[in-house]
């Protein structure tokens, strides 16, 4: 029998109850750990801000934020949505435990400038998601297929991979060749999670807002024709970071914004706003606008273009897992009444990140008030992040409480 959920993602078998509770759902430990890695990487930005440490780590914070804070949001939502979209099993014990203990130790290494060894880590944990998602997506006993859309995450992971190793290449060639580390950079911070992005947001999106839940990948010419499409999209923003490493920014950050938004309107339906009750899901499509906006903005300003990327990596990717995190909690932690709820610490998180993309985007703009501006925005963002494990911690121990009564 398949359980069908308007709520979830999902519509094949339930894990078996004999698996642990933390393998069957890993977002319960991974979504909590992503929220504290986001403190690690957004912290020190607030003391340095209040004069409390001496200087600020931008290497140290932006692995933080997009291998820490990011990369456990995206490992417990696949680990969590991929086995219940085809009905395969949960993921192994060495899985989970690879996949709680690399971002903390990618996040760790950074911090203490061992970043061979931070990238060993975070590569460990890359090809253990790659792994789990592949031997699920091509199972013969799988339920269902992923739909088109999936085509873009193992690209996205394969991405991260590529920038990790320009990266690499370009700080062992010497200085004539640092623009393979800073293409290696692009990729790594916006391409993989733009990937991601456009991966799931094809089925989370439209799923969210709507209750639409896309099709399975088929074998019919429409879908190849659709499958098809997005590798072009795929490779034309793998190109979009070449031309901007290549010495073009704004043509690459205007192009990129144009092929993320296309995506999204063809895939993620983000033309149409959410029609389904729960303050969430319009903070879940606002934040796929914030991309393409956050890109259009550092095109219009190439000089402060780190306004537009923190729009970009704040209204858009952070609140994005965030608020994904809420309704897959909601929807699973709680029920699907849950979900469709209006609980006050929804919009005061979005907020409040929201507050905080703005007071970074005006670091850049105002940088007499440098200080001012960053510590508020740190601040705010930490502020949203408690107002989301408030509820968070309220959902889970609720639905724990409820499962142990006779």
């Amino acid at each position: 029998m398949r359980a069908h959920s308007a709520a979830g993602w999902y519509a094949g078998p339930m894990p078996t109850a004999a698996v642990p509770a933390w393998r069957r759902e890993p977002y319960r430990l991974f979504f909590p750990l992503g929220a504290l890695l986001a403190w690690a990487g957004v912290l020190h930005w607030l003391l340095h801000a209040l004069d409390l440490l001496p200087d600020y780590e931008p290497v140290f914070h932006s692995i933080a934020q997009i291998q820490g804070f990011m990369m456990c949001f995206a490992t417990g939502f696949l680990f969590t949505a991929i086995p219940r979209r085809t009905g395969t099993g949960p993921p192994s014990t060495w899985q989970m435990l690879v996949g709680l203990a690399a971002p903390v130790a990618t996040t760790a290494a950074a911090w203490y400038e061992r970043l061979a060894l931070s990238q060993a880590c975070w590569l460990a944990l890359v090809a253990t998601l790659a792994s789990f998602a592949v031997k699920r997506f091509l199972s013969a006993g799988a339920g269902r297929r992923p739909p088109n859309s999936f085509l873009w995450i193992p690209l996205a992971l394969a991405t991260g991979v590529a920038g990790s190793a320009l990266i690499a290449a370009g700080a062992a060639l010497g200085e004539g060749s640092f623009w393979l580390h800073d293409l290696g950079r692009l990729l790594l911070l916006q391409g993989m999670f733009l990937g991601l992005v456009c991966g799931v947001g094809g089925m989370v999106l439209p799923l969210i807002a709507r209750g639409d839940a896309p099709p399975d990948a088929s074998a019919t010419r429409r879908d190849h024709v659709e499958r098809a499409a997005h590798a072009v999209a795929a490779l034309a923003l793998a190109l979009t970071f070449w031309i901007e490493a290549a010495g073009n920014p704004r043509t690459g950050l205007a192009l990129r914004g144009a092929v993320v938004l296309a995506v999204l309107l063809a895939a993620g339906k983000i033309a149409h706003p959410p029609r389904l009750p729960g303050w969430h899901r319009g903070f879940v499509w606002l934040s796929a606008w914030m991309i393409p906006a956050g890109y259009a903005l550092a095109a219009a300003f190439p000089l402060r273009h780190k306004a537009g990327l923190h729009v970009v990596f704040i209204g858009g990717f952070a609140l994005m897992a965030l608020t994904v995190g809420l309704h897959v909690t909601l929807s699973h932690g709680g029920g699907p009444e849950t979900a469709r709820g209006r609980p006050w610490q929804v919009p005061a998180m979005a907020g409040l990140i929201l507050a905080a993309m703005a007071g970074r985007a005006l670091v850049d703009f105002d940088r007499e008030r440098f200080f001012v501006w960053l510590g508020l925005s740190s601040a705010l963002f930490l502020a949203g992040t408690v107002a989301w494990g408030w509820l968070t911690a309220r959902v889970l121990l609720a639905g724990r409480a409820e499962r142990r009564r006779p």
